[in-house]
Order: C-alpha cells, then structure tokens, then sequence
C-alpha cells in the first residue's frame, strides 16, 4: 500500500487557502485537507479547523526535505508579516510531519465536506452527497480532487457573489486561476452564453473538465493550460481569484481580455494588499465598482 507524508501546518483558518496553496505548487502535495469537523447526535465533538494537512508521496529513494519544507514556509509567513500583517493573524505555521497509508487520508476528507449555499442562488454540493434543491437555488456539484477550490474559502464565496450580481445573460466569461473550475461552473450555471477557464497548474485542467461534465455545461466551457496573456478573445466579465502580487503583475493582461464597459472580478486579497490592487487596476484605466469583503479577505469589482 502506498504511503505518504502528511505535513500539518498550524495556521489561523484564514489563510488555509493561502497556505494550501504553497503546499501545492511549491511542495507537491497530492492532497489537502483544510478542516475537519466531527459531529456525534448533531453537536460537534471535534473540530481541527486551524490546521492544514498536505500529503506527499513518500519516495524512500528521494525523501522529502522537512527542513526545508519548515523553513520555506517559515519564509512565506515572514514576508507577510513585512508586509503589515500581524503575527496573530496567521498562526504559527508550525509543522508537525507523520506517515499515513493513503487509505488514511485519500477518501477520508470528503466526510467532512457538506452542501454549502453561497449568495442568493448557488450551493456547492459534494459529489458524493445528496442534495434537493430549494426554490430559485443552483446545485454544482463538486469533486476538487487535489484541485484549488472548494467553495470553503471567503475568497471564492466573494467571486460568486459577485458573478450573481454582475453576471448577465448571455455574458461570456474568463477565469484565470481556474483551479477545479467552481468559478467557470457557477458562472454558465448563473447564465454565461461561454466560458473560458486558464490555469498555469496543467494537472488542475482535467479536474475543472471533470467537474463541467457533471455539472451537464462542458458544452459552455473551454480549459487549458496557461494564463490571461494566452487569450486572444475579449470577455463580458473576467475572474481572477488568483494572490494580490499576482493580479498586480498581470494587470494589463486581465484588462486587455476584458471587454469595453466590461466587469474584471479580482479576488484572493487579503485585505491589507487591497490598497495595491485598487491602485494598479485605477492606472490601468478601470474604474472601480464595488468592493466587497468577507474576514480578512477582499474582493474588488472594476469596470472597463
């Protein structure tokens, strides 16, 4: 039976999305779990919200650095705290490592995942789970796979309330930072006439594929792997649920894509970098529209 690593990062449940995101790209983890909840006669009984769990593969011939995994995260949580943020606002990001076998972990998590309503309409429904719809409600069901993107994360609740509010019918859509897709679903879900979903992760591609196909509206979308300056069309509305430095660096190439009088959704901000992205999209020529926020995270609505 195969076994793997399972890193846990102690962390304020803010920034799990943040941290899992480094546990992918930069560790390779296979699999994430954010939090566990365990309930017994409808009370919980244990909760782990404020701890990360990644799994890695363990390769006897070519171990994974522990050392260098601590530091590197230790890294990452300095330079937010130089950029303003309070130590007590991202937890310790202290590691502790064991080895599971993967039955331990791979299918386990999904017992901890439930039908979520998000906005006025949309409500994430695990795959594996039962769920009737209420009236005027939009069911997408969901399996993330080792994919980013839940429906779990303020940063991902603003992006869908924003689509339900500035999304019309017939718009055509760009996601950049696809991920599992949620985004490219609930908006040709919401109406979207297209949608094209880009990630520079090529692994995530046939997890969003997956997820369009069960949710009966792969005929409205198209993804691939690269990002917003691999697009040649101009969009109604533009997503970009991706870390503040990152929309920043790609500014003109989310404007660039998005139409004349079209919105550009930005997400992923924690709220003391909101500043920096609102200033770069203002001297890119957009007009902001409406800023919405949720905890410590931001998400900002500009108009072309």
């Amino acid at each position: 039976m195969t076994q793997y690593i399972e890193l846990q990062v102690e962390i304020n449940t803010l920034w799990a999305e943040y941290v899992s995101n480094i546990l992918i790209e930069k560790f390779g983890c296979q699999g994430i779990v954010t939090e566990e909840t365990q309930y017994k006669d409808e009370k919980i009984i244990k909760s782990s919200e404020n701890i990360v769990k990644g799994y890695i593969w363990l390769n006897e011939k070519e171990p994974a650095d522990i050392e260098d995994i601590k530091r590197i995260l230790q890294e990452n949580r300095q330079e937010l705290i130089d950029s303003g943020i309070s130590e007590e606002t991202l937890g310790s990001w202290n590691v502790i490592c064991k080895n599971v076998e993967d039955e331990e972990w791979a299918h386990s998590w999904k017992r901890f995942w439930h039908p979520m309503k998000i906005g006025n309409k949309i409500v994430i429904c695990p795959s594996w789970e039962e769920y009737e719809i209420k009236e005027n409600e939009i069911k997408i069901e969901l399996d993330p796979g080792s994919a980013f993107g839940t429906g779990t994360h303020p940063t991902t609740r603003l992006c869908i309330v924003a689509l339900e509010k500035y999304l019309k019918e017939n718009d055509t859509v760009a996601d950049i930072g696809t991920g599992s897709g949620i985004l490219a679903v609930s908006a040709a879900k919401l109406g979207a006439k297209f949608v094209t979903g880009v990630d520079n992760d090529p692994s995530v591609i046939e997890v969003a594929m997956d997820n369009a196909t069960k949710n009966k509206c792969i005929d409205k979308c198209s993804f691939y792997d690269g990002s917003a300056n691999d697009i040649k069309d101009k969009y109604d509305v533009v997503v970009a649920n991706i870390l503040a430095e990152i929309i920043i660096s790609i500014m003109n190439d989310l404007v660039a894509i998005a139409k004349s009088g079209g919105k550009i959704i930005f997400s992923g901000i924690i709220s003391q970098k909101a500043d920096m992205v609102e200033h770069a999209a203002l001297n890119s020529g957009l007009k902001i529209v409406e800023i919405l926020f949720e905890d410590e995270w931001v998400a900002i609505i500009a108009e072309k």
